[in-house]
């Protein structure tokens, strides 16, 4: 036994684990349960049943990490039983298999079923040692995978709430300075009205990032009900181009507006303006042509179309765009530059009409943003 003991130091080394993996074997042969045990007793709390039976009962009321079963069993076999150990473990569990069977066959089978690996009878202790070992490693590895990546999430949703509560608070004294720069504008001087102006325009756009950090938010969560009315798709777009024709001047960009028929609609009408406002600056910003919207009736769907002569979007981030800080991803292609959330709340809105978006390859150059949105 001494000569035993030495072996396996020689081979695990000292642990460092806080709690001993608990294994469990399964055989009906009393002489290879022993033979197990006593190999792995040393490292690691050692379960033992008899049939696949006991091994699910055991499963059950014990966070085993490995499994070391054989076989060929009464009853239910090792590799019937795999889908059943996987299922009632109650963490990560890695399973070896004990097999006699010569037959590459059998192996293979085994393997699909689940199992991780086998070892042929008649076992080597040393072999069957470093294998239970490894296996031990990878599940613990899993686990603490698990825990961070649980931290990340409980992380992520206080920062979540954070932004949400700094948000609600900017909202007030934006607004009141909003307010109170409508008031003083008739008064300033006309020399001075340029840089009045683009300020109060700057101060828009931050009222308008503020609001659609919230919105985001909320969309997220399923906390923004829709307030849907029947909307004229046309009316909208025009209303829509209207607003952002300032902006596009900025960028010395010209807006076509072009709507093919009635669209009539049942939406959110300011959710859904804030969308094409998004789609609509997206566009200003990459381009120095003119840039098309288009509204239609396909099918079912009101389709809103922006198109622009731009950089245009590589393929492998067509997927990707709409995600949130995914437009950040083309800084590195040479492209088009986002700030990651304007398209995400295309998106969002988009999703919560049972709509969707996407972007395309536009003929002659440029990108195609398609918004379709159920009409009913």
């Amino acid at each position: 036994m001494d000569s035993e003991r030495d072996q396996q130091q020689s081979v695990l080394g000292d642990s460092d684990q806080p709690e001993r993996p608990r294994v469990l074997v399964v055989d009906d042969d009393d002489s290879i349960r022993r033979m197990v045990r006593l190999t792995l007793a040393q490292r690691y709390e050692v379960f033992e049943a008899g049939d696949a039976v006991e091994a699910i009962a055991c499963l059950e009321k014990n966070d085993i990490e490995v499994v070391v079963t054989d076989v060929t069993m009464p009853g239910m076999t090792g590799v019937e039983a795999l889908p059943l150990f996987h299922k009632k473990a109650r963490g990560p569990l890695h399973v070896l298999l004990l097999t006699a069977l010569g037959d590459q066959a059998h192996r293979n089978a085994a393997l699909e079923a689940g199992a991780d690996d086998y070892l042929a009878k008649p076992v080597d202790r040393r072999e069957l040692l470093l294998r239970v070992q490894h296996f031990v490693r990878l599940g613990r590895q899993e686990r603490t995978i698990r825990q961070q990546l649980e931290s990340l999430s409980q992380l992520q949703a206080l920062k979540d709430d954070l932004v949400a509560l700094l948000v609600h608070d900017l909202r007030n004294p934006l607004t009141a300075l909003r307010t109170a720069m409508q008031l003083v504008g008739p008064s300033i001087p006309p020399a001075d009205q340029r840089v009045f102006q683009l300020g109060e325009a700057a101060l828009k756009r931050v009222i308008d990032g503020v609001s659609d950090l919230l919105k985001v938010r909320m969309l997220e969560r399923g906390e923004l009900p829709l307030e849907r009315a029947v909307i004229d798709g046309g009316s909208l777009a025009r209303e829509v181009v209207h607003t952002m024709e300032a902006a596009a001047m900025g960028y010395q960009v010209k807006i076509r507006t072009t709507v093919q028929g009635t669209v009539e609609l049942h939406a959110d009408q300011t959710l859904l303006t804030r969308a094409l406002e998004n789609l609509v600056m997206n566009a200003v910003r990459h381009t120095r042509e003119v840039i098309d919207v288009e509204i239609s009736r396909v099918g079912d769907k009101a389709l809103f179309v922006v198109a622009d002569r731009g950089p245009g979007v590589p393929d492998f981030l067509k997927d990707e765009l709409f995600d949130m800080f995914g437009s950040l991803a083309l800084k590195g292609s040479g492209g088009r530059r986002g700030h990651g959330l304007g398209l995400y709340l295309v998106r969002l809105v988009a999703r919560a009409h049972g709509g969707e978006v996407a972007v395309r390859d536009r003929e002659g150059g440029g990108a195609k943003f398609e918004l379709s949105i159920p009409m009913v």
